[in-house]
């Protein structure tokens, strides 16, 4: 993919800004849908699908809010989200409708987003980002300590991994065996068979075409997934950095690379609600894709991913960027489900082409000449923030694999903790170093150690361990634990909850005393 350079200077703008990476313009009838065209949203310039509207409701939008719009149609996103479709409509002329529909809480265009790769068609280069002896040029060490790591664990097809992106070749010879297939879905029968909304997604669903097939027809995904997941010790081919793992397809990037908010936001719901209603083991992400502006939606269901136990893995950029000065969503983010990666070179050096940031990039990873599949059974090799991320991403796959209790929060702290700290990493990205499969492993399947028996009073503060991932851990071997916490404060109000995790070992009994008051103020 070509290497984009350009980037507009960050602007203080409302909220509902959708952010997306700057692609060629293409002109587009007033009338029509379908191609992009850039449009002044707030004062700012973006590239959005022509027509098209990422809408969040209070309700689903119901026939008469669309009265009097010629030809505008609506499409479920998920968890109230929706596509609308208004042909020859302006953004005044959208908004003017918005604010006398009493159903929308905010409404965006349908930016633009694209992969953020750099194909390197010349180089077929060895898998050096696992394990770096000083392949020339290069320096010993230089990679993620993968081969340490499979010493513990190879990874486990009871992990699931999202890639959201192009798609992927799963009759690759080398992917075919690690593809998802969802148990509850019969292939071909034209039956919603789980119930989720989506018939015969048995390897995953292509929000791109609207289709159960996610097969990959860019090459991005296949790549991406390639270097998560490629079957270990197959005797052919490549590895990924989980010789087992489940790879579920969620396409929403055409052959060409290029993609929407609207089907992004869809994808990930997707992916959240796979986890959440419906027991599949989703446990990260990979997002090798972004742009310039915050989507409201998107970080919505960003959000709801990590409330829901997963992990978003994406890439910094492509722009030898700063995002500390210059922000690249969605790897900007604030949220502690996101994790942005930075791309180093065989001699552990950041990139030229990769975006950093002491305060917005967490850490680095691979991500120059990096060989793996590609659709069609073969391999090439590419270079970009893309190819950096499904490193990290296949390590949280990894980390999960061997320990399958551990959290969401959990795996981030101990991938973070454990990076190898590299001096050209200082003051390029968050933790100051590169990424060590090996290392965050051994921490998250190392005994935590013995408490202290006794007695402890533990407050909660407002909103705290009011998620899953954020549970307020709570030990005791002997004695009792009092626990206080005030419900129906902070931000969720009448629907706040506090959490906490509790873990006992064999022989150990649990009693529960509550007592209760109320507020001075209900």
């Amino acid at each position: 993919m070509q290497h984009r350079s350009s980037r507009a200077q960050r602007r203080r703008t409302p909220p509902l800004r959708i952010d997306c990476e700057r692609l060629e313009p293409r002109r587009c009838l007033a009338a029509a849908t379908g191609g992009t065209q850039r449009i002044d949203w707030h004062g700012q310039q973006v590239e959005a699908r022509c027509g098209a509207w990422v809408v969040r409701t209070e309700r689903p939008l119901a026939a008469a809010d669309l009265a009097g719009g010629l030809g505008w149609r609506t499409t479920p996103l998920g968890d109230g989200c929706e596509l609308l479709i208004a042909p020859g409509v302006s953004a005044d002329g959208i908004n003017a409708w918005a604010g006398r529909t009493h159903a929308i809480v905010s409404i965006e265009p349908d930016r633009a987003l694209s992969t953020l790769a750099i194909p390197n068609d010349a180089s077929f280069g060895t898998l050096w980002g696992l394990n770096n002896s000083g392949q020339s040029p290069g320096v010993s060490n230089s990679d993620i300590n993968a081969t340490e790591a499979w010493e513990i664990t190879t990874g486990s097809r009871s992990v699931v991994v999202a890639v959201i992106d192009s798609g992927v070749d799963y009759t690759h010879p080398d992917i075919a065996a690690n593809v998802w297939k969802n148990p509850r879905e019969v292939a071909g029968d034209g039956i919603d068979n789980d119930a989720n909304g989506f018939v015969d997604d048995v390897r995953g669903w292509d929000f791109a075409n609207g289709d159960a097939d996610p097969m990959d027809d860019d090459g991005h995904g296949t790549h991406v997934s390639g270097t998560i997941g490629a079957v270990g010790n197959n005797a052919i081919g490549v590895t990924g950095v989980n010789w087992q793992v489940s790879i579920m397809g969620l396409k929403f990037l055409d052959a060409e690379g290029n993609g929407y908010t609207s089907n992004a936001v869809a994808a990930v719901t997707h992916a959240t609600r796979m986890r959440r209603d419906f027991g599949v083991n989703v446990v990260a992400i990979n997002a090798s894709w972004g742009g310039e502006t915050r989507s409201s939606a998107l970080a919505d269901a960003i959000a709801a991913a990590g409330r829901a136990g997963i992990l978003f893995v994406t890439a910094a950029g492509n722009e030898s960027s700063n995002n500390d000065r210059v922000a690249s969503y969605p790897a900007n983010q604030a949220d502690d489900a996101v994790i942005a990666v930075a791309a180093t070179n065989r001699s552990n050096r950041l990139t030229a082409f990769s975006n950093y940031g002491s305060k917005t990039v967490d850490l680095a990873a691979p991500g120059a000449a990096i060989l793996s599949t590609v659709p069609g059974g073969g391999y090439a090799s590419f270079s970009g923030t893309s190819m950096a991320t499904p490193y990290v991403t296949g390590t949280v796959a990894l980390m999960a694999a061997a320990n399958p209790r551990a959290t969401a929060a959990e795996i981030r702290s101990a991938l973070f903790s454990t990076v190898k700290p590299v001096a050209a990493l200082s003051g390029k990205v968050a933790t100051g170093g590169l990424l060590d499969a090996a290392a965050a492993v051994r921490a998250i399947t190392k005994p935590a150690p013995a408490p202290t028996p006794g007695r402890a009073v533990i407050t909660l503060r407002q909103d705290a361990g009011d998620t899953l991932p954020r549970a307020q851990s709570v030990v005791a071997t002997t004695g009792s634990v009092t626990l206080a916490s005030t419900i129906g404060d902070g931000r969720r109000g009448r629907r706040d909850v506090d959490l906490f995790h509790l873990n006992l070992v064999a022989g150990q009994q649990l009693t529960i005393d509550v007592a209760a008051r109320s507020l001075a103020t209900p």
